[in-house]
């Protein structure tokens, strides 16, 4: 049996999340247990054959943390990885993760690659989360590869730290990998797992992002350096001023 679990959070996506978990149950290195937490609006009317498929119903629209929180908190295995409902892995994805655990048994978590597909369904290289611990300061102002379809952690140190912050309605992964560096833990790279992050029409600028990243900000900024804190203070004024601008459009 494997040593992983998949958590899958799903808000009213039944065909796509049926996309993603038939990524998960196509792996070469299939994983103990898939856990879809369902949050949606309406219960999600998606079936999965597969024993291993267990399906968790929450109250609706509870955030971005808590399902996964939830799903990591009934895994019974020592790793738990985390798929989006609008996203899939290739074949190897979990091969290639659990190859990574076994070369640095000290990391707490592993990053795959991800790859986009966009709406006209070109796919392209998109992100590769650095595997020097310096570079990977770059969490602070921006997000350089580190989301909830392509990390994979120990469980008891997750559970540990409490999980993915309920508190934040957006940035929880660059959250969570912020609190891992400043443990000091290890998070290390698998280049050759790749997840597959697919475009939807519609995407914009949203006010939970800005509150999001203003809450990173205010929660990280002891730990970030003088540039750091520029750079993300940056970021953050750019992000409002566009939020700003549709706002306008829509009044």
């Amino acid at each position: 049996m494997s040593d992983v679990t998949v958590v899958i959070p799903t808000f009213d996506r039944g065909p796509l999340l049926e996309r993603s978990v038939h990524s998960v149950l196509a792996q070469t290195r299939r994983p103990a247990r898939v856990i879809v937490v369902d949050n949606g609006e309406q219960p999600t009317t998606a079936r999965f054959d597969d024993p291993i498929v267990d399906v968790v119903r929450t109250a609706p629209r509870i955030g971005p943390s808590r399902p996964r929180n939830i799903g990591a908190e009934r895994a019974t295995t020592p790793l738990v990885a985390f798929l989006d409902d609008d996203d899939l892995w290739l074949p190897e994805f979990l091969e290639h993760t659990l190859a990574a655990f076994a070369a640095e048994p000290n990391a707490a978590a592993v990053v795959g690659r991800v790859e986009r597909r966009r709406a006209d369904g070109t796919q392209t290289p998109y992100k590769e989360f650095p595997s020097d611990p310096e570079a990977q300061r770059a969490i602070y102002f921006k997000n350089p590869g580190f989301a909830g379809s392509y990390i994979t952690l120990k469980r008891d140190l997750l559970l540990a730290m409490g999980g993915f912050d309920t508190r934040m309605p957006a940035s929880v992964d660059r959250d969570l990998a912020a609190r891992l560096l400043e443990r000091g833990e290890r998070i290390a790279v698998a280049p050759n797992a790749v997840a597959v992050l697919c475009d939807h029409d519609g995407a914009r600028v949203r006010g939970n992002q800005v509150r999001g990243n203003r809450m990173f900000l205010i929660k990280h900024w002891s730990a970030m350096r003088w540039d750091e804190r520029w750079k993300a203070s940056r970021t953050l004024l750019k992000r409002w001023y566009r939020y700003s601008l549709t706002q306008r459009k829509v009044h």
